[in-house]
């Protein structure tokens, strides 16, 4: 991977991390590594930008209403990014979930019984 397609990928990962609104550092790890599980899978797309722009997925980031970024929050994003894709810094709490929401919000019917739940913050992986 070349550097500018490098640096695409990274600002990818931040923006959908930076916009799920996650400001618990586990949490946000977790959503990192259920975007690269999507990456592996292939069902939203063959490349960062793809799963993270999918139709219907990381609605924070195409939604023209969410707040203006904080521009050291995004910084904070990119580099808790890089320290876990590029460093391998952090563990993958996650384990293969391909699916996360608040849990304030209740699952969508077709996520039961498909992964094993992991409970992170207010986060709920699959």
């Amino acid at each position: 991977m070349d550097i500018h397609n490098l640096e695409l990928a990274i600002s990818c990962y931040a923006q959908g991390v930076y916009h799920e609104g996650s400001h618990n550092i586990q949490e946000r790890i977790g959503i990192i590594n259920v975007i690269r599980n999507r990456v592996r899978d292939g069902r939203w797309g063959n490349d960062v930008c793809s799963v993270v722009y999918a139709s219907g997925q990381f609605i924070g980031v195409t939604d023209e209403n969410h707040l203006p970024v904080n521009k050291r929050a995004y910084l904070e994003t990119k580099l808790l990014v890089i320290d876990t894709i590029i460093h391998n810094k952090y563990a993958n709490p996650v384990a293969n979930a391909l699916y996360f929401h608040d849990d304030s919000i209740p699952p969508k019917k077709s996520w039961f019984g498909k992964r094993k739940k992991t409970h992170i913050g207010r986060m709920v992986f699959y």
